[in-house]
């Protein structure tokens, strides 16, 4: 569906087809803030159209935290990245060393008792915090390679959304439904608002591994291996 697609149906449903109460103008300021309601909402694995890989980012250093983490880069597109990450570092799925191994996000509250002597950290085993919008390193100069959900390109005429169609419906629905809180038309909001919210549960319903359980944790206690929480492996006899 493309934009102008939305915008005619958009007025068709607030009964408004030439335009006369909302402009185009207006209409896509609203299809913007419900596109990004919908990102909000939607479960991460499902943005595969948002997903993008940086390789090679070089680090910087500073002396803000503790010198065993010096080394720090900065998620955006006037810095470090090809675009900005939606919701800033909060948009980052995984960092990893270049060619090499996965970094584990920690706290800034286990980097304080890092500091203090409370915990340690191994050197084959990188973490990764998050200050001041920089992505801190522990003892590492080597380049790394960052993993995100960009920023959508803002809706305009004549384009059509980062997102695929399957979710287009529900950026219409949350784009009405902002449309009749303009026209103050509580019920029909409310209506628009609910019809969004059940095309995002029914999206949120697909896991990301097609297995029943997604996101319960696996259990790490007993050896390096996975057990599956919802399929563990009970003993045989």
């Amino acid at each position: 569906m493309t934009t102008n697609d939305m915008l005619t149906i958009l007025g068709d449903r607030m009964e408004d087809s030439a335009g006369d109460l909302f402009s185009d103008t207006v209409k896509l300021r609203y299809l913007n803030r419900a596109q990004d309601r919908l990102i909000q909402s939607l479960n991460r694995h499902l943005l595969t159209d948002l997903h993008v890989l940086v390789t090679g980012i070089s680090m910087r250093t500073d002396n803000d935290v503790d010198t065993f983490f010096k080394s720090y880069f900065i998620p955006t597109q006037d810095q470090d990245l090809a675009s900005d990450p939606f919701g800033g570092p909060l948009g980052i799925l995984g960092i990893r060393i270049a060619n090499s191994e996965f970094i584990r996000k920690v706290s800034f509250e286990i980097v304080k008792d890092f500091s203090t002597g409370y915990v340690s950290f191994s050197s084959t085993e990188p973490v990764y915090f998050i200050f001041k919008n920089r992505i801190y390193i522990y003892n590492n100069s080597a380049n790394v390679d960052c993993y995100y959900i960009k920023t959508p390109t803002a809706l305009a005429v004549d384009s059509t959304s980062d997102l695929n169609a399957l979710f287009h419906d529900a950026i219409l629905e949350f784009a009405e439904a902002e449309l009749w809180r303009l026209s103050d038309k509580p019920d029909r909001m409310n209506t628009a608002m609910n019809r969004g919210f059940e095309f995002v549960a029914r999206y949120n319903q697909n896991p990301a591994t097609n297995v029943v359980g997604e996101g319960l944790p696996f259990d790490y206690s007993s050896s390096n291996a996975l057990v599956d929480p919802v399929y563990p492996n009970y003993p045989v006899g």
